[in-house]
C-alpha cells in the first residue's frame, strides 16, 4: 500500500493538544488514524500518525523509519543546543552590561522559559540573613502574593535545598505534594493565592552557590505538559544559577562600590563645610547647628572643660558628672539606654584632645546609626575637637596673662598700678581677700593634668559665679584670689569651695589639697595669704592627707612648717629612741608616754587606757625617767616631751 508522510513541526501544529501518555509503540485510536511515538535520547519525540490501522504490527518499517528520521532529529536537538547556549551566552552578556539586579533576575528567569519548555513559572529566593528566611527576589508566572511568602531555613522543598544544597526533581504531582509537607500554614496560603492554577506535573529547585557559600535556590514549576524534567535541564540551570550568583555578586560589590564612594563624597563635602566653617571662626554654635542639619537628627554637644553644651536651649538629659562616669575611659562611642516612663536611647560620641576626653556629641537618634552619620558624626567630632583646642590655647593665654599679674601681686610692685589693673579684671583690691590654692596630684601625663586644671577652673568659675575673683592653673595646681566687701561673705565662700572639692573627688575619684589664707585688706596682703596658703598645702602634704586646710587650724604646727623633716625625725629619736631599745618589750615604754601626755599626766586615766594597775603604771614611768634622764615633773622636761608627742602624731 502506498502512504503519504509529512513531516510537521509541532510548533506549528496542534498536536500538543494530544494525550501522548502511552508506552512506546502502542498505538492510540483516534479517528480514522494511528499514532506511533519514537523516543529519541533527552526526550525528543516523534509521532507518526496514519491512517492505516495495521502500521503499528509492521515493525521492521518502523525501525526503518526511527533511523531515518534520526538526522531530522540531530537537526533538532542541535538547534534546540544552540537555541539554550545563544541564552545563556545573553544571560553572560546581560552579567556584563547591566549592574541592576532586578533588572538581570527578569532575564535570566525569561531564558528559564527559553531554553527549558514548559518553565513559564519561576521563583529566586534569596536569603536574607537579617530575618534568617528565604524572600522572593525575583519571579515569573506568579502572582504578587508571591512576595509575601518568606521560607523558614528547611521550609518546604525551597527551604530543604538551601539547607543541604541539592537539587530536588519531582516528575509528578503526587512527589512534589509530599515534598511540600512542612510549609506553614501561612506559607501554604500564600501560595495558593500566588500560583496562577493548573497541575504541577514537574519541580526543580536547585541551589544557587557562590564562593561554595549557598545565598538562594531557584525553583520551577512545568503545568500540563508531558515532558519530563532531565538531567540535561539540571546542566542548564546550574549554569543559570552561576549567572545569577555573579550577578548578585557583581551588584552587591557596585553597592558596595557606589555607597562607600558616595560615603567618600559626602564626607569630603561634611569636612569641607565645617572646617570652613571653623576657619571663619563661627563658633561652636553654628558648628553643631549645621552638624544637626546634616544628620537630620536630635544633637548636642558638651563640652567637659566649660561645663557648657549646645545648643543652650537644648534639654541635656545627663548632668556633667554622669557624662564624665558614663565615658571614663573609653575612647569609643558609646550607646545608652535609659527606661524611665519612655524607652529612650543615646548615641555619644567622645570627643579626644591630646588623648584627654575633652568633650562628647550626644544623638538621639531612632534607629541604628548608618555608615553615612557615623562618619557626618567622626567629622564633626574632629572639628569640634579643633574648637576645644582653640579653646585650650586661649586658657593658656589667659592662664599666664592672670599669672604675671598675680606674680606683680606677690612682689608687690606697684601697688597704685596693680590696684588699678585689679579693677580692670574685675576685683577690688581694697576690699578683704583671701587666696586659696589647689593641688592636684597623682598625675604621671601632662595632657591629662592641663586638661583636669582647666576643668577645676571651669568648675570654680560656675559655683563661685557670684563672687569677684581671679583663678588660673599653674603647673598641678590653681590659684584663687577671691575678694569681698564684708568678712561676713567668707564663711558662704568657704564652704561653697568645700563643696567643690567634695563633688570632685565624688565624680573624678581624684582627692584634692586645699589650702587657705587668712582675710586680709590691701594690695600688699596678698603676698601674706599666699603664703599662709601654700603653708597650709605644705602642712596637708607633709602628713599625706587631703582636703582642706585653713592656715589658722594649722595650730602650734605652724612652727614647725619650715622644719626639714629630717631634723623633726633626729629630735624624736632622742626622745624615743632609748624607750624602744629592748624590743620584745614592744614598745610599751613609748606608748605609755604618749598616753600618759594626752591624759594630762593623770595616773588614773592612763591605767584605765592602757588597762594596767597603777602601780604597774608608776614602775614604767619610773623606768621611762631612769631612761631618758629627765623628771617629768619638771616643766621644761614636760613641755619637752609634750612637744615630741605632738610631732610624732602630726608628722608622722
Amino acid at each position: 500500500m502506498e502512504h503519504k508522510w509529512a513531516l510537521i513541526d509541532s510548533y506549528d501544529s496542534d498536536i500538543e493538544n494530544i494525550d501522548f501518555s502511552v508506552q512506546e509503540l502502542s498505538p492510540l485510536k483516534l479517528v480514522h488514524q494511528t499514532i506511533i511515538t519514537l523516543d529519541y535520547p533527552q526526550s525528543y519525540k516523534v509521532y507518526l500518525l496514519s491512517s492505516d490501522e495495521n502500521i503499528s504490527k509492521e515493525k521492521e518499517n518502523i525501525d526503518i523509519f526511527y533511523h531515518l528520521l534520526y538526522p531530522i532529529y540531530t537537526q533538532y536537538a542541535l538547534k534546540s543546543k544552540n537555541i539554550e547556549m545563544e541564552k545563556l551566552i545573553e544571560g553572560v552578556q546581560n552579567i556584563t552590561s547591566s549592574l541592576d539586579l532586578d533588572v538581570l533576575l527578569t532575564k535570566i528567569l525569561d531564558n528559564v522559559a527559553s531554553i527549558i519548555p514548559g518553565a513559564d513559572t519561576a521563583a529566586f529566593w534569596l536569603y536574607n540573613p537579617v530575618i534568617d528566611r528565604l524572600v522572593c527576589r525575583a519571579y515569573r508566572g506568579w502572582k504578587k502574593e508571591i512576595e509575601q511568602v518568606k521560607y523558614r531555613v528547611g521550609e518546604s522543598v525551597t527551604g530543604k535545598t538551601f539547607l543541604d544544597g541539592k537539587p530536588r526533581i519531582y516528575n509528578s504531582f503526587r512527589e512534589a505534594n509530599e515534598a511540600m509537607k512542612g510549609t506553614s500554614n501561612e506559607n501554604d496560603e500564600l501560595l495558593k493565592k500566588a500560583f496562577h492554577g493548573g497541575k504541577v506535573n514537574a519541580t526543580i529547585t536547585v541551589p544557587v552557590s557562590f564562593h561554595n557559600e549557598i545565598i538562594g535556590v531557584l525553583g520551577i514549576h512545568r503545568v500540563n505538559l508531558e515532558h519530563e524534567i532531565t538531567d540535561w535541564d539540571l546542566k542548564l540551570l546550574k549554569g543559570l544559577t552561576a549567572q545569577i550568583a555573579i550577578a548578585i555578586e557583581n551588584a552587591r560589590l557596585f553597592t558596595e562600590i557606589n555607597r562607600k564612594n558616595q560615603v567618600l563624597i559626602k564626607q569630603n563635602e561634611v569636612h569641607a563645610t565645617l572646617t570652613q566653617l571653623s576657619i571663619q571662626n563661627k563658633g561652636i554654635d553654628v558648628i553643631v547647628k549645621e552638624l544637626t542639619g546634616m544628620l537630620g537628627m536630635s544633637l548636642i554637644f558638651v563640652d567637659l572643660l566649660k561645663n557648657e553644651y549646645f545648643p543652650g536651649r537644648a534639654i541635656l538629659t545627663f548632668s556633667m558628672e554622669e557624662l564624665a562616669q558614663i565615658i571614663g575611659a573609653k575612647n569609643y562611642p558609646i550607646y545608652v539606654d535609659l527606661y524611665d516612663h519612655d524607652e529612650k536611647s543615646f548615641f555619644i560620641y567622645p570627643i579626644f584632645t591630646d588623648n584627654t576626653c575633652t568633650g562628647c556629641l550626644i544623638v538621639s537618634p531612632q534607629r541604628s546609626i548608618t555608615q553615612l552619620e557615623h562618619m557626618i558624626i567622626e567629622r564633626g567630632g574632629s572639628v569640634l575637637a579643633l574648637e576645644l583646642a582653640k579653646r585650650q590655647s586661649l586658657t593658656e593665654f589667659y592662664f599666664k596673662k592672670t599669672s604675671d599679674f598675680y606674680q606683680n601681686l606677690l612682689r608687690k610692685e606697684a601697688p597704685r598700678l596693680l590696684y588699678k589693673q585689679g579693677l580692670d579684671i574685675g576685683i577690688d583690691l581694697n576690699n578683704y581677700l583671701c587666696t586659696t590654692i589647689i593641688e592636684l596630684t597623682n598625675f604621671i601625663d601632662h595632657h591629662v593634668l592641663q586638661t583636669s586644671i582647666h576643668r577645676l577652673v571651669s568648675r570654680i568659675k560656675s559655683k563661685l559665679s557670684g563672687i569677684d575673683k581671679i583663678v588660673f592653673g599653674n603647673s598641678n595646681k590653681v590659684m584663687l584670689l577671691l575678694t569681698f566687701k564684708t568678712i561676713d561673705a567668707f564663711p558662704r565662700v568657704l564652704n561653697n569651695i568645700k563643696e567643690i572639692l567634695r563633688e570632685w573627688e565624688q565624680n573624678e575619684g581624684v582627692a584634692l589639697r586645699a589650702g587657705v589664707g587668712g582675710v586680709y585688706t590691701g594690695v600688699e596682703s596678698v603676698y601674706k595669704t599666699h603664703n599662709e596658703a601654700a603653708r597650709a598645702i605644705a602642712y596637708l602634704s607633709s602628713r599625706h592627707r587631703s582636703g582642706l586646710m585653713e592656715f589658722s587650724d594649722i595650730g602650734i604646727n605652724r612652727l614647725f612648717l619650715n622644719q626639714s623633716k629630717e631634723e623633726i625625725e633626729r629630735f624624736l629619736e632622742e626622745i624615743f629612741g632609748p624607750l624602744n631599745s629592748n624590743k620584745l618589750r614592744n614598745n610599751e615604754l613609748e606608748k605609755t608616754l604618749i598616753t600618759y601626755v594626752q591624759t594630762n599626766q593623770s595616773a588614773v586615766k592612763t591605767a584605765e587606757l592602757l588597762h594596767v594597775h597603777i602601780n604597774t603604771l608608776y614602775q614604767r614611768l619610773k623606768k621611762i625617767e631612769d631612761l631618758l634622764n629627765v623628771s617629768l615633773e619638771e616643766p621644761e622636761n614636760r613641755l619637752k616631751i609634750q612637744l615630741a608627742c605632738h610631732l610624732k602624731e602630726s608628722f608622722f
